[in-house]
C-alpha cells in the first residue's frame, strides 16, 4: 500500500541538528546519500582531484575516505555499508572515471513528481521528496538526541550566574564545533611532530625539541599553532635558521633509528634531556 510522501526541504540538511558532529547510523547515511545525489535532470561535469568526473540525476561521486570523514565513521564501516546497499540492490557503484560514482537504483521513487508550486513559491524552492518510511521518526530522534546531550552538558544549577554568552557555548552545535576544532589542531600538531623526526639525525635532539615546542604553541582559541600564523613556511629553511641562531651546525646524516632507539645511560647530558627523550619516543 502506497503511503505517499512527506516533503523535506533541502535546507534541513544545513540545520545544526543535522550538521552536529556525530557518527551516522546506517539510516542517516542512507538519507544523506539520497539528499546528496544529483537532483537536476541534466548531467554535470566537475574536476575532482585530478579527474574530470561526469554524473547524472540520482548519482553521487564520493570516495570511501570522503564518506568516512563526512559520516564520522571508519573507511571499513563505509565499505561494509555500501556493500550491504549493493547486495540489497539499492545502489550500484562505478569507478571507471577514477572516482567512485554511486548510483541510487530507485532514485525516482524517492524523488517523485513535485506538485505545482503556488505563485508565491518559485520553482527553485521545490523541496526534495523522500519516501515516507521512518523519516519523521528519524527527525524526532535527532532533535531528542541533541536536546538530551544539551541537558547532560549543562549543570543543574548555576551558582556563578554566568552570562548568556557562556550558555551559548554549551549548545550542542557550539560544543561540537569547539571540540572538533581542537581535535583537528591536535591532529595537525602530531603531524608537525612527525615531520621533524627525519631531522633528528641532522640536528641535535635538544634543538629539535626546542624548535617543536616553540613553533607548536597554540593560540588562545586552540585553533592554530604558532607556525601556522606565519605568512611563509619552509621547514628545512626554518630549521637551518634556528640552528644558525643557536650556532649548531648540521651533523652528517646518521641512522635515525639508532638515534631514536639508543637508550644507553651515558648519552644523556642531564635528567631533563632524558625526560625529553622519553617524550619524543612516545
Amino acid at each position: 500500500m502506497d503511503k505517499g510522501f512527506i516533503k523535506l526541504s533541502r535546507s534541513f540538511f544545513d540545520n545544526k541538528i543535522w550538521q552536529a558532529a556525530r557518527a551516522f547510523s546506517e539510516c542517516e547515511a542512507w538519507i544523506d546519500l539520497i539528499q546528496a545525489a544529483r537532483f537536476e535532470a541534466s548531467p554535470t561535469t566537475s574536476r575532482i582531484g585530478c579527474y574530470e568526473v561526469t554524473w547524472e540525476r540520482g548519482q553521487y561521486p564520493a570516495s570511501n575516505r570522503f564518506l568516512a570523514k563526512k559520516w564520522g565513521r571508519s573507511e571499513q564501516w563505509v565499505k561494509s555499508f555500501l556493500g550491504k546497499l549493493k547486495r540489497e540492490k539499492m545502489i550500484t557503484t562505478d569507478n571507471s572515471q577514477g572516482i567512485n560514482v554511486i548510483t541510487l537504483v530507485n532514485f525516482e521513487k524517492y524523488n517523485g513528481e513535485v506538485m505545482e508550486n503556488p505563485p508565491n513559491n518559485p520553482p527553485c524552492n521545490s523541496p526534495n521528496q523522500l519516501i515516507d518510511g521512518n523519516l519523521q521518526e528519524l527527525v524526532t530522534h535527532l532533535v531528542t538526541q541533541q536536546v538530551t546531550h544539551l541537558l547532560k552538558e549543562q549543570p543543574t544549577s548555576n551558582p556563578n550566574n554566568k552570562k548568556e554568552e557562556n550558555i551559548k557555548e554549551t549548545t550542542p552545535n557550539g560544543v561540537a564545533k569547539k571540540d572538533a576544532a581542537k581535535a583537528a589542531t591536535l591532529t595537525r600538531k602530531n603531524s608537525f611532530y612527525q615531520s621533524l623526526i627525519p631531522y633528528v639525525g641532522k640536528y641535535p635532539k635538544n634543538m629539535i625539541r626546542a624548535f617543536f615546542d616553540y613553533w607548536s604553541e597554540l593560540n588562545k582559541s586552540e585553533t592554530k599553532m604558532r607556525y601556522e600564523l606565519e605568512k611563509t613556511w619552509e621547514l628545512p629553511k626554518r630549521l637551518a635558521t634556528w640552528a644558525s641562531k643557536e650556532r649548531m651546525p648540521a651533523k652528517p646524516a646518521t641512522d635515525i633509528g639508532v638515534v631514536l632507539n639508543n637508550n644507553s645511560p651515558d648519552k644523556y647530558d642531564s635528567p631533563q634531556e632524558r625526560k625529553w627523550e622519553e617524550r619524543w619516543n612516545k
